[in-house]
């Protein structure tokens, strides 16, 4: 039986910031930036699958990322989180199967420092979990939970 995924994958604020239309540098807390692939799991180099496509961070941030002055806040719903499904075809026609749930998370200090930011400056960030299964409720309820245990305030149960 094969894996239930083959990918689990952060997207977010990289540390070489380009604006979408692609100038390197920060250029202002009003300006949205091109999404990275932050970090995954297996590692590239350790895995029977290929690696995701390098498309993905901007497919799953479509709209860059964006810097915010808090994270989630319960009375203002544009800070929730955000579960969502995308599918990808690869050239062979093959489908890839991405559930997402993307949400505020703070900025890490050395950014902060590198950048001047105000402290406790929040960016867009999206954790994925990349399959050729189409199980997204299973995919999604797995997400929600890595969320909960590893994102939010609210921390485990």
């Amino acid at each position: 039986m094969g894996r239930i995924f083959e990918y689990f994958v952060v997207c977010g604020l990289g540390p070489e910031m380009r604006t979408l239309d692609g100038d390197l540098g920060f250029h202002g807390l009003d300006t949205n930036y091109l999404p990275s692939l932050l970090d995954q799991f297996p590692p590239s180099d350790h895995s029977l699958y290929p690696p995701p496509p390098p498309q993905l961070p901007t497919c799953v941030l479509p709209a860059g990322v964006a810097f915010h002055s808090s994270g989630f806040v319960s009375s203002d719903p544009v800070s929730f989180p955000r579960s969502y499904p995308i599918v990808l075809t690869e050239g062979d026609g093959a489908k890839i199967f991405v559930s997402c749930i993307a949400f505020r998370d703070r900025v890490c200090e050395d950014v902060t420092e590198a950048y001047q930011l105000p402290p406790n400056t929040y960016a867009d960030k999206c954790i994925c979990i990349v399959s050729h299964a189409p199980n997204f409720r299973a995919l999604r309820d797995s997400l929600e939970e890595i969320f909960v245990l590893c994102f939010s305030s609210e921390g485990s149960w």
